[in-house]
């Protein structure tokens, strides 16, 4: 991982931390939260400088999400996911950037 330790990063996905960081040119946000017993993890795009259409709901939704009682299975589902040109987090962290907002 550019500019962070990708330890502290994954550490960070069990706790909901909000972070940021760039692959392949696009900035990304992930962040968590817990309800009712209920963990959720969810990814999306850093909009602040894109322009969104306000009538279109797909423009709302998520890349990805995933929801669990264990904050554990949400992080492996994350790190699991193949988001990343059909590759894991793990198998592209050394081309991510983690980044401020």
């Amino acid at each position: 991982m550019i500019d962070g330790n990708v330890n502290e990063f994954v550490d960070n996905l069990y706790y909901g931390s909000e972070m940021y960081f760039v692959f392949k040119g696009i900035k990304y946000f992930i962040q968590g939260w817990c309800k009712n017993g209920i963990h959720h993890l969810v990814l999306d795009y850093d909009y602040e400088g894109i322009a969104v259409d306000l009538d279109d709901l797909k423009a709302f939704k998520y890349i990805w999400e995933y929801s669990s009682v264990d904050s554990s299975e949400c992080v492996k589902a994350f790190l699991d996911a193949t988001l990343w040109d059909g590759k894991t987090f793990y198998e592209v962290e050394k081309e991510i950037t983690w980044t401020e907002p």
